[in-house]
């Protein structure tokens, strides 16, 4: 016998479901602004009592600075710093890098083929004896992945708590492209907060042109009791001026309170697969 309102009950369930499935989803945006009031706003959320008299300062060109929102790394939103233009990275990664004349970011805001641009924030804040440490959650990413690993083109990026680096792997190693990528021509040895996002093959690589970025990551530091701390978020190009790189911070996340780990997105699992199927060819540089 035919039970009609179990089937009632089952067809509703599956409209439903393929109502969400069939919704589009937000998309990736950043948007460029210096505002050190709106940076500032983004970094902090609610979990910054011990924490008083907050300024920031910035240093480097104006379009290196943003925010973002639904990103597919899981932060949901929060502030962007880049090598080149943080407008540029949302959309899809279309080339691998094979010459840096061809790559999707390639800003070079200095004079051309130098060394710089130094992107640089300063969080500078008081904290009271009632705090111990400073926490927040970020991704980093760079173009020069996977081909530039191992070699000179290391863009320095650090998370300085007055003065001491700690952006840091989950194996206590700095983060840096030749720790995540130490033989591009040995893909076996990439390390495991590495995810590649290759052209066209990756599932991100519909989402953003970042040719590979590191799992969410979290930043722990000792605070110095009842004085001012310097919270330096800083990136660099490294070698020439070519291939950007850049770093997210999870918006609200800077406080005294350690956050609940990100759950690894559909987009992540789907990028490690996805990451196997791009080639170990090194690109070439362009005249410095």
């Amino acid at each position: 016998m035919i039970n009609f309102h179990k089937m009632a009950t089952l067809t509703a369930t599956l409209t439903g479901v393929m109502s969400c499935l069939a919704a589009p989803a937000m998309a990736f945006s950043v948007g460029a602004t210096n505002n050190t009031e709106n940076l500032k706003n983004n970094l902090l959320g609610t979990n910054t009592a011990g924490l008083s008299n907050f300024s920031i300062s910035i240093t480097g060109n104006a379009a290196a600075f943003g925010t973002f929102s639904n990103d597919p790394f899981g932060l949901r939103s929060g502030v962007v710093l880049s090598t080149g233009k943080v407008t540029d990275i949302p959309g899809q990664n279309r080339k691998d890098n094979m010459s840096t004349n061809g790559s999707d970011l390639n800003t070079d805001f200095g004079p051309k083929g130098e060394e710089g641009d130094l992107t640089e924030l300063n969080l500078s804040f008081f904290a009271n004896s009632t705090v111990e440490k400073l926490f927040f959650e970020y991704v980093f990413g760079s173009e020069e992945f996977p081909e530039f690993g191992c070699s000179e083109f290391n863009d320095d990026f650090e998370l300085l708590l007055n003065g001491t680096n700690l952006a840091k792997l989950s194996d206590g190693k700095t983060v840096t492209i030749n720790h995540l990528v130490p033989d591009p021509n040995n893909r076996s040895t990439d390390h495991p907060d590495y995810i590649d996002n290759p052209s066209l093959t990756g599932i991100a690589a519909n989402i953003i042109r970042l040719d590979g970025f590191t799992k969410v990551l979290g930043f722990e530091g000792l605070l110095k009791q009842n004085q001012r701390n310097v919270l330096s978020i800083r990136i660099k190009d490294i070698g020439d001026g070519n291939l950007d790189s850049a770093v997210f911070i999870k918006g609200g996340s800077v406080g005294t309170l350690k956050a609940e780990p990100v759950p690894e997105p559909m987009t992540v699992a789907g990028l490690m697969v996805g990451g196997a199927m791009l080639a170990a060819g090194r690109k070439l540089r362009g005249p410095k």
